[in-house]
This record gives C-alpha cells, structure tokens and sequence, in this order.
C-alpha cells in the first residue's frame, strides 16, 4: 500500500512540472544558503584553529587596550607597553622568554607608484623565532633580517606579488618614509593581510625611521613546561597591574592565550552565520507558504478524483497520507536541490578564498549538516501540507463527485 501511495504522489507532482519546480524553489534558495554559510563558517573555524595551533598552545598575546583588537595591527590605545612592561613580564613565573614588537603603517613607494602598507619592527636576537611562531611566519625566499640590516627588509607575498606593477624578488629596491631599503627575503602567504602585506625590519630602525619612543603594539610570551597558559595569564595580569598601580578591572592592557583568539574569532563568526540564517529562514517560510497554496490548488483541482477514491472505498486516512506524501515530497526535492546547490557553492567560495585571499578553507561536509538538511525540508514539506491534507481528507464523497 505504501508503494502505492508514493507512486500516486509522484505521479501526480509530476503531472504539474511547472508548477511544482516554482514550488520547489523558495525551499531551494534557503536550503542552500543554509549549507553553504554553515559549511563555510565550520570550515573557516576548523581553519582558524589549525592556523593557531601551527602556533602552539603555549603562546601569550599581550597588546594595549582593554580588549583584544584581533589581527596582526597595533593597538589604537594612548597607553602603550614599555620595557617596563616587558621586564615584567619576562620576570613571571612559568615565562620562558618574551619579546616585543611595534606595528606601524608609512608610505612606501617603488619607481613611480607609492602606497600605504603595515611596517613591523622585528626583533634580531634570539627571540626573533618566537615572534615568527606567535604570527605564523616563515621565509620563503630569501633570509630573514638581522640586527646589522639598516636598509634590508623582508617583504610579505602580497607585498612582494600583488601591490605594485612589477613584482618584487630578492635585491629589489623600495623606497620606505623617502629612504631606500633593499628585498633580502620574502614570506611565505600566512593568510592574515595584515602580515601578508606588511614589511618588516629590525625594531631599532623602524622606531628612528618612523620617530618612534620606546614602545611596543605588541608582547609576545611564551611559556615554560609545566606551565599552562591560562594560568600563567592570570599571573601576567596581576604583575602587570602592580607594576602599573591599577585595580582588577582597571586594566590597560589585553593578555591573551591561543584559545581565547579563537573563541574571539568563532563568536564573529557565530554572529554572522545567525543573522545570515535568520535571512535564509524567510525564504524557509515562503517556501512552506509556496507549497500550501500548491496543495490547496491541488485538493481543489482534483476534488472530483477524492471523490471517486471515496466512492470506492478510499479512507480518510489513505487520502490524508496521500497528500501528506505529495508536499513532503516536494520539500524533499527543494531539499535536495538546495543541498546540491549549497554544497557547490561552497566549494567555489572555498576555492576563490583560497586563490585570491591566499586562505585555505575546507567546507565541512559532515553527515549531520547533509541529512539533517534534507530531512528538515521534508518535515517543512509535510507541514506545510497538512491543512490542505486535512481538508482533502474531509471532502464528502457526494459532493466532491458533484464537484465542477
């Protein structure tokens, strides 16, 4: 009997192809965007977690500011961090190491074209590989600065391929504040713009280049074995406020671990994915609109068909699922379509991510988002076509034969 039920359904959804594909659609637009924004947004956070943990878990992340401002930029705070503040920092048990760093942008020219692009001040000790780790750096052309390069720098790939007319290799000249700087290394693309197309050079020089005190945008720590961060942070911010005189509460400064730059990162994107799918659902809802007139239309047009199923023997039941099998069905396609449609999407979006913002983001496809995607349209389809199934199934056999 079931059998039976599903072939009459599809016969008659197919019957109306036209009507039935306009149908289709209002589930279709939402469906997709649905699985594409939430394949991308799950496939962008497993992307930013990968990205930090390529950092290690045992990084700090110390910046201005009472709270943390994301990205590799300086802070905008009046109230900057000091030797003071790195002393002190180096000094707190379970640090391994510290170091600083400033971040500024300057105009920087090559031949007649001239731009505004980030300049990092890198430390040139030994502490250089922890700032490297901290911002996911690496060389990959060339060397990196040492503390004798007054006029080398090492240039991001954006910098290098993308910002000016000709591209910029090894021994290339720029022109930095109206002072010419020599190319001794490229970085490999770390998919952050604001290190990608950045030029760094060695913190003393950048600070006299650009008349800057002795200040930094940023400290960077590590910590010792044994040690967690999150515990470690807590004892960063109460030496931190001692040595600055501040109360709990009163902090001037951001400390911050790996994991509290992800969450920072995915509560965005949270964000986002809900007013998007808030946007999506309105078409959900046409879409479950579009299907109910669709029914209603078809009780309507096939009012002396019940009647004839009526007649001989037909149960309010049987016609019931009929119906209730026809606009679940119709959901099922828009579902279907929309899923296909929304997983394509994604990978395109994916694929241009990956090359023109030099990010690598893998779309999740997991088997909760397909079928869960699926199944929702088909229980919106079933929904949407149970007052239409009701009045079907309530039809009197002598009046639905009468019917015109």
């Amino acid at each position: 009997m079931i059998e039976e039920y599903v072939k009459m359904s599809y016969r008659n959804i197919f019957r109306r192809k036209k009507r039935t594909a306009l149908t289709v659609i209002g589930i279709f637009i939402g469906i997709s965007a649905v699985v594409s924004l939430v394949s991308l947004g799950q496939g962008l956070e497993t992307s930013i977690e990968k990205e930090f943990e390529s950092i290690g878990a045992d990084k700090i992340f110390i910046n201005p500011g009472g709270s943390f401002q994301g990205g590799g930029g300086g802070s905008q705070s009046s109230v900057k961090l000091d030797n003071q503040d790195l002393t002190t920092i180096r000094s707190v048990r379970g640090i391994s190491r510290a170091e600083g760093t400033v971040f500024m942008n300057t105009g920087v020219s090559v031949g007649e074209q001239s731009t505004f692009l980030p300049i990092i001040g890198m430390p040139t000790g030994g502490n250089q590989d922890l700032v490297m780790e901290s911002w996911a750096m690496e060389i990959g052309d060339g060397r990196m600065i040492r503390e004798t390069d007054r006029s080398n720098v090492v240039i991001g790939s954006i910098v290098a391929e993308q910002t000016f007319e000709d591209e910029l290799g090894i021994r290339s000249n720029i022109n930095i504040n109206n002072e010419k700087h020599r190319v001794v290394g490229i970085l490999e693309p770390t998919g952050d713009p604001s290190i990608d197309t950045a030029i760094l050079l060695p913190i003393e020089h950048s600070r006299q280049l650009m008349n800057r005190d002795e200040t930094y945008d940023w400290i960077f720590a590590e910590t010792d074995d044994g040690f967690t961060p999150p515990e470690v942070t807590e004892d960063i911010e109460r030496a931190m406020r001692r040595q600055r005189g501040l109360q709990e509460g009163e902090e001037t400064f951001t400390v911050s671990t790996q994991q509290d730059l992800v969450d920072s990162f995915s509560g965005i994107l949270d964000v986002v994915s809900g007013v998007v799918i808030g946007i999506a659902s309105i078409s959900l809802f046409v879409g479950a609109v579009g299907i109910m007139n669709t029914m209603y239309t078809s009780v309507s047009q096939r009012t002396r068909e019940i009647g004839v199923m009526k007649a001989i023997g037909a149960k309010n039941e049987q016609i019931l699922t009929l119906f209730l099998l026809e606009s679940g069905t119709i959901g099922f396609l828009g579902g279907l379509t929309g899923l296909i449609f929304g997983v394509s999407l994604s990978w395109i979006a994916s694929l241009g991510a990956s090359q023109f913002a030099e990010l690598t983001i893998r779309p999740y496809l997991g088997t909760e988002l397909l079928l869960g995607s699926l199944i929702f349209s088909t229980v919106l389809g079933i929904l949407s076509g149970v007052l239409p199934a009701k009045r079907a199934a309530g039809l009197e056999p002598a009046q639905a034969l009468r019917y015109e």
